[in-house]
C-alpha cells in the first residue's frame, strides 16, 4: 500500500531594507543635523577651552603680582628703584632682605667691626649687611656704598663687618641682605626674576638666577612714589597679559617700608 506524502509549501518571507530614496533622504537629514549641531559643539568646546586658558592666565597673573608684592614689602628700606630696559619703566630693582633687627653697639677699632644684636636672635649668614641706607644710590654704590657692607661672619648674636669705617645708625636698625633682585620684562613677553648678584652689578649680565615669573606679558609698568615722614613709599604695578586674542589688565599697589 503506498504512502501519501503531504508537502507543506513555505510562505515567501518579506525582506526589510532601505530603498534608494530612503537612503538619500537619510543622508540629507544627517547632513542637515550635522551642519546645525556641529558648529554648536565646536564653538562650545572652543569657548570652554578659552575659558579654562583664561582662568589659568588670570591665576598666574595674580600669583605673579602677589609674589612681587610680597618680596617688595620685605625689601631693604630705600632700595627700590624703577628703570627702563625694553619699554618705559618696565623694570624694578630692590635689595632682598632676609632679617630685620636692632643692635646695641658696633665695636672694633678697624675692619672687621663687630655688630652686637640686642634682640636675643641669631642673625642668618648672608652676604651683606645694610645699616642706615637712606637712598637707592647709596645701596647700589656697593662696594663703595656708605650703607651696604660685606659680612665677614656670624657667631651667635654678633656679626663681623668688613667696612672702610665704623658704620652708625641713629635708630640702631640693620638689615641682613642676600643681594639685589630685579623684575623685568624681556622682548619675548616673559617677566623675569633676576637674583643672585651684588648690588653694584647689572642684573642682565651678572644675575646667577633668571626665572620666568609669567609669560604672555604684553606690557608691564612700575610707578614708584618715595616715602615721607608721614607716609610709606608706594609702588604701583600695571600688568597687561594677552592670550587667545584676549587682553587682561591688572593693577596692584604695594606699600613699602622706608625707615632705615
Amino acid at each position: 500500500m503506498g504512502r501519501i506524502l503531504f508537502l507543506q509549501q513555505s510562505k515567501p518571507t518579506s525582506k526589510n531594507g532601505f530603498t534608494l530614496i530612503e537612503l538619500v533622504i537619510s543622508i540629507v537629514l544627517v547632513g542637515i543635523i550635522a551642519g546645525v549641531v556641529g558648529p554648536i559643539i565646536f564653538y562650545g568646546a572652543e569657548g570652554f577651552q578659552q575659558q579654562v586658558a583664561r582662568k589659568e592666565l588670570v591665576s598666574r597673573a595674580r600669583l605673579a603680582l602677589e609674589r612681587m608684592s610680597r618680596e617688595l614689602r620685605e625689601s631693604v628700606p630705600n632700595t627700590v628703584r624703577v628703570s627702563t630696559t625694553n619699554a618705559a619703566n618696565d623694570t624694578v630693582e630692590f635689595g632682598k632682605a632676609t632679617f630685620f633687627s636692632h643692635y646695641n653697639s658696633i665695636t672694633g677699632g678697624s675692619s672687621p667691626y663687630t655688630l652686637n644684636d640686642d634682640t636675643g636672635l641669631t642673625p642668618p649668614s648672608t652676604s651683606f649687611i645694610v645699616i642706615y641706607n637712606v637712598s637707592p644710590d647709596d645701596f647700589y654704590a656697593y662696594p663703595a656704598s656708605p650703607s651696604t657692607f660685606q659680612v665677614a661672619g656670624v657667631a651667635g648674636n654678633q656679626v663681623s663687618i668688613n667696612a672702610p669705617a665704623k658704620p652708625h645708625s641713629s635708630t640702631k636698625r640693620y638689615q641682613m641682605c642676600t643681594g639685589a633682585v630685579t623684575f623685568s620684562r624681556n622682548l619675548s613677553g616673559e617677566l623675569i626674576r633676576y637674583s643672585g648678584y651684588d648690588p653694584g652689578q647689572a642684573h642682565g649680565t651678572s644675575a646667577i638666577d633668571q626665572d620666568i615669573l609669567i609669560d604672555h606679558v604684553s606690557s608691564i609698568q612700575f610707578q614708584y612714589t618715595t616715602g615721607t615722614l608721614s607716609n610709606t613709599a608706594l609702588l604701583t604695578i600695571f600688568l597687561q597679559v594677552r592670550a587667545s586674542g584676549e587682553t587682561m589688565n591688572f593693577h596692584q599697589e604695594v606699600h613699602i617700608r622706608n625707615v632705615p
